[in-house]
């Protein structure tokens, strides 16, 4: 009984030591956002139209740039009470940046990393979100989208107050009838943008802290704006009726074209008869 007793407690032991140690945050991570992901994958817009996107994850390179796989989150909800559509129906894809170990978090977080506050993507929204009766892109209705990503679901959920919510997207190009993940027909915007660092003093344990982590940086002002880059694709698939858009924002224009490159350029769109 004794030598039992030993054996629990040096494997409760080693668990806390386990627990406390940098490595359970993304440890943590990895299991909560597969389970997660795979149950909203499961309710999502995509599933029910029959809508498949692949999309690599960080796995896909030797780099330490962005998180293994990507992400999928039913944001239906939420995203009808912002537009005060009832009706409004969006699914997200997502990735972030890599986990620094010895922070014991993302780097999304580290001001002097490459990849701070950068994500990429794909959303999937109902009907004709950002297009015009005659299908052409109106990237400023399409803004929407990754206005409300920002605010609801990344900042706001990390403590930011909204009305110190700071959100500019000023288009510095656009080019129309490119091909992407398998079809032909997509409108590409590139904007610049001013939009909230993630970076903060944590104060709370808030759920946006288990897949990126509590914020293991010194910051010297919470939520400082910052300057970013930004990249869309946009299609509108007529027999699903849904807009599809990938989509990068990303510090630097090096960080942009490589995700675009590496991630976004090998991504592809499967179509079922539903």
């Amino acid at each position: 009984m004794k030598k039992k007793l030993l054996i629990a407690g040096a494997i409760i032991l080693t668990l806390a030591i386990f627990v406390m140690s940098p490595l359970w945050p993304y440890v943590r991570s990895l299991a909560a956002m597969k389970v997660f992901s795979t149950f909203n994958e499961r309710e999502s817009l995509m599933a029910e139209k029959g809508i498949e996107i692949e999309i690599p994850g960080g796995g896909a390179t030797a780099e330490q740039d962005w998180y293994p796989f990507v992400m999928t989150f039913s944001a239906d909800e939420r995203f009808a009470l912002f537009c005060g559509d009832s009706k409004a129906r969006l699914t997200i894809m997502y990735n972030f940046p890599a986990f620094d170990l010895s922070a014991g978090c993302s780097l999304i977080f580290d001001e002097e990393s490459p990849y701070y506050n950068s994500f990429y993507g794909a959303y999937v929204a109902d009907g004709k979100l950002g297009f015009a009766e005659d299908g052409s892109f109106e990237a400023e209705q399409a803004s929407l989208v990754p206005r409300f990503d920002m605010k609801e679901l990344v900042l706001e959920d990390m403590g930011m107050s909204s009305s110190d919510f700071v959100f500019d997207w000023q288009l510095t190009a656009q080019e129309e009838d490119l091909t992407l993940a398998g079809f032909d027909g997509w409108s590409r915007v590139d904007a610049d943008m001013v939009v909230n660092g993630v970076l903060h003093t944590p104060i709370s344990n808030y759920r946006n802290y288990i897949q990126y982590g509590r914020p293991g940086y010194e910051a010297e002002a919470d939520f400082a704006p910052v300057s970013m880059q930004g990249r869309v694709y946009a299609r509108y698939f007529a027999e699903q009726d849904v807009s599809i858009y990938f989509y990068i924002m990303a510090r630097s224009a090096e960080v942009l074209e490589a995700c675009d490159r590496e991630f976004i350029a090998q991504s592809e769109i499967m179509l079922s008869d539903k």
